[in-house]
């Protein structure tokens, strides 16, 4: 007759309340950073508000045409090399919205 298997290589070593914990506390110290502040640019040819907000958002899908898409990447690009810092495409169509709906 066989022996049991020796399983204590699958006892968890830490307690798994603490990471739960940990998820609780980081949610709850997001909730200081959610709100807006407008921040300018140092360029004084680009004196406008870049909006740095960490608020709810939700996914909408647009077609747009394929030139329209490749300038999009390339000043996302351009600008990330230029404030050395990363600049999505998603905050260049929010600010041009807002900028457009004058939020």
């Amino acid at each position: 007759m066989k022996s049991k298997p020796n399983t204590d290589q699958f006892k968890i070593k830490k307690d798994p309340t603490l990471f739960l914990e940990g998820g609780n506390f980081e949610s709850i110290d997001r909730t200081n950073k959610d709100q807006q502040t407008p921040i300018t640019t140092q360029d004084p040819h680009q004196r406008e508000m870049v909006i740095e907000s960490k608020m709810h958002r939700e996914q909408k899908v647009f077609r747009l045409p394929l030139d329209l898409i490749n300038l999009l990447k390339r000043e996302s690009y351009e600008r990330s090399v230029k404030t050395g810092s990363r600049v999505t495409e998603t905050e260049l169509v929010e600010q041009a919205l807002r900028n457009f709906l004058k939020e």
